[in-house]
């Protein structure tokens, strides 16, 4: 698969042209967010009203509810046909949408679309994982990377980055000093740890399809493999050996609290997480590196993303697929991007933009451009999906690094839930 994911362009690209209406043709467009803060919801208000600047016929309202309860109200709103045009979706979400007949299928207008060629490839990848059609356009991506304490490794006298599983696991065992309260790696332990687990044990499979993680090319269950079996047993190493008791149970929060203390230096996570660690460590404690490879010779990436659709039932299609273009062009992609730490879709963010120019997204760029990464995507279409990340394999993950279970039990837990 082309590995050419992130490519500077030599000049900004333009916004788009200013449209000129009279009072009889203006158009109003509903906005409904999903990914709802203060601080957010302030940089939409300033994007909406450069883009209402620019197009006097057109009018913005942004929809806001309450961060908690924000995608079951826009969902309410769409299974409801109220008025909604544009709609914010995410991955985990999504599928469940397409298959309600909520959103809209745009391919006409992305096939009219000559802006579809700035955009990364990962995010065309996403764009069309859920079938056939296409639903919607990634705002920006999501994608695993390793987080290191570089100057707690090197007070532990390691000056090597691992570059494969085994010279990690090697590493984490090296610098884990229990009773001093010093561990190696932020388990994620809580909240769909599967998004982490799948990842990092698929690496040691040497055949997964790129469309759904948990196959391999020939259709067996990847988890039910030599490979993964392996990593599996590894992996229980990295917790009784080399992660706080206590991990079990950890969510987003405490693996980053664990990761500032020093007390977990190894941390598996998207780019997002860059901006919940840079006001508490300087530039020089920590760095990015490309996640492992495994004995496969490869690395499995997936694309996580956040999203705009348009909503099915929209009066004005057009009018809010040019309120998305606009979106995702460089400028206002860069700008967003910024704010949320996450990765941009439009190849011109990152020659604007100053902060993906840091060491720290470098990592990113390398293993997505490296000839030994494979993207692949979690069967997110799957209505089975949401209950396995959530319950299922959480479940038989806990229990199994528990040592109440075996890696065999987890193996069949989750392989005759999905039937394969």
């Amino acid at each position: 698969m082309k590995k050419t994911l992130i490519v500077g362009l030599t000049a900004v690209l333009a916004l788009g042209g200013v449209v000129t209406a009279h009072a009889d043709d203006q158009v109003t467009l509903t906005f409904a967010e999903t990914m709802t803060s203060p601080e957010r919801t302030l940089v939409l208000e300033d994007t909406i009203k450069a883009y209402e600047d620019d197009h006097p016929g057109v009018t913005i309202e942004l929809v806001s509810p309450p961060y908690e309860s924000a995608e079951t109200k826009v969902a309410s709103m769409l299974s409801a046909n109220q008025d909604v045009d544009i709609v914010e979706i995410r991955d985990n979400t999504v599928g469940a949408w397409i298959n309600n007949d909520w959103l809209y299928k745009l391919d006409d207008l992305v096939s009219d679309w000559n802006g579809k060629d700035e955009l990364v490839d990962a995010a065309l990848l996403a764009g069309s994982s859920m079938g056939d059609a296409t639903y919607f356009i990634p705002q920006y991506l999501y994608v695993k990377g390793m987080m290191v304490r570089t100057d707690i490794l090197k007070d532990a006298g390691i000056t090597e980055m691992p570059k494969t599983t085994d010279e990690f696991l090697e590493v984490c065992k090296k610098i884990t000093d229990k009773s001093k309260g010093q561990y190696a790696f932020a388990l994620r332990g809580t909240g769909s740890p599967c998004k982490t687990t799948d990842i990092m044990w698929a690496t040691e499979v040497p055949e997964i399809s790129p469309d759904n993680l948990y196959l391999t090319n020939d259709g067996k269950f990847y988890m039910d493999t030599e490979g993964a079996r392996k990593a599996m047993k590894d992996y229980y190493e990295l917790y009784t050996e080399c992660s706080p008791e206590d991990s079990v149970n950890w969510g987003y929060n405490e693996q980053i609290n664990g990761f500032v203390s020093g007390t977990t230096p190894f941390l598996v996570q998207d780019p997002d997480a860059v901006s919940s660690v840079k006001d508490s460590l300087d530039t020089d404690q920590y760095t990015v590196i490309p996640m492992p490879i495994g004995a496969s010779g490869k690395r499995y990436l997936d694309y996580g993303f956040a999203g705009l659709a348009v909503a099915a039932n929209s009066a004005h299609p057009k009018e809010a697929f040019e309120f998305i273009k606009y979106m995702i062009s460089a400028e206002v992609n860069a700008k967003i991007c910024e704010f949320y730490g996450a990765l941009p879709v439009n190849k011109g963010a990152y020659d604007i933009s100053d902060m993906f120019k840091l060491p720290v997204y470098k990592a990113w760029t390398e293993e997505m451009n490296d000839d030994a990464t494979v993207f692949t995507r979690f069967p997110l279409d799957d209505p089975k999906f949401a209950e396995y990340s959530s319950t299922v394999h959480l479940a038989a993950y806990q229990s199994f690094l528990l040592g109440q279970s075996t890696a065999d039990d987890m193996i069949k837990t989750c392989k005759d839930y999905w039937g394969y």
